[in-house]
């Protein structure tokens, strides 16, 4: 079409469609479920009017700020022929834009992703089990599915320091810094194996806990000692149980002479501090943006 010429209504048909998708879209990686209205498509060869190009330019300013895009569509005013120049030039490559940064939210390193809310929790100088569970309320599950589609995501981080150089709190400091951050998104996991991995896919979460991610000590004598992440979702809530364990059973000795039977255990500490870490992370919300219910964090068990 040459510049200047009318717009019919197939023109802007495409463009109009993947606005309505992501915007209002449901269902898990569906849609953001904004019940933003945008005018149905004209019959085909209706004119356009500038009504319905408004809502078309409104609903393209929306997600532009959402993703710190330039709206590149021209806005118009009543009496305005809507031409060629309005749209033609630009609406293909916003079109591929958009779906684009829709489809893989996670490649877009430029987005402005900001932490949320943050539980971090730390133990000292421990041994045994140690384990922490974190709910995140999301309201209702079309929330936390337009939450996850629109980018959101759950980090699991862990350390240890240990400022004495002991063996066993060493050992520890490889098994936590192994764990990396392991998340939870739309993204699709990344591998079977739950030492291998690290994501998983929020809506494959089943109704009770399942082993997502186990990290074991390198350390032959510590080899007992391991972590793991767990998670599960019910409605509109999703329950992440991060657990330490140190297996490790001191050495310790019998025997008789020098005056008797005589025995000893040593002690079995983890010397150090111990700190497991979740963040929430996701877009923030710009003026005149997408608009995302977060999650609140709540610690059930502490470590």
């Amino acid at each position: 079409m040459a510049s200047g010429s009318t717009i019919n209504q197939a023109d802007l048909d495409n463009l109009r469609s993947k606005l309505n998708e992501i915007l209002n879209g449901t269902g898990v990686h569906g849609g953001y479920n904004q019940s933003h209205s945008i005018s149905a498509s004209p019959s085909t060869g209706d004119t356009i009017d500038d009504a319905f190009f408004d809502s078309i330019y409104s609903a393209a300013a929306k997600l532009s700020n959402f993703y710190n895009i330039t709206n590149t569509l021209t806005a118009v005013n009543v009496g305005d022929t809507i031409d060629w120049d309005h749209y033609g030039a630009v609406a293909g490559a916003f079109v591929t834009a958009i779906d684009t940064r829709f489809d893989n939210p996670w490649s877009y390193t430029d987005w402005d992703m900001s932490v949320q809310n943050e539980t971090s929790q730390t133990t000292s100088n421990w041994n045994g089990t140690k384990i922490q569970v974190v709910k995140f309320e999301f309201g209702n599950e079309a929330n936390m599915n337009a939450w996850f589609a629109a980018g959101g995501e759950l980090r699991v981080s862990a350390s240890h320091s240990d400022s004495t150089s002991n063996q066993q709190g060493t050992s520890w400091e490889q098994l936590t810094g192994e764990l990396g951050t392991f998340t939870y998104s739309v993204r699709p996991q990344d591998s079977s194996s739950v030492d291998a991995r690290t994501r998983y896919k929020y809506s494959d979460l089943t109704g009770s806990y399942v082993e997502h991610k186990k990290e074991i000590a390198d350390d032959s004598d510590y080899s007992a000692n391991y972590m793991t992440v767990e998670s599960y979702k019910t409605g509109g809530d999703l329950y992440i149980r991060t657990s330490l364990y140190d297996a490790h059973v001191a050495r310790g000795g019998s025997g008789s002479g020098y005056g008797g039977a005589w025995s000893w255990t040593g002690a079995d500490t983890v010397p150090g501090t111990s700190t497991v870490t979740i963040a929430s992370k996701k877009l923030t919300n710009a003026s005149g943006s997408v608009t995302l219910t977060n999650p609140t964090s709540t610690v059930t068990d502490a470590l």
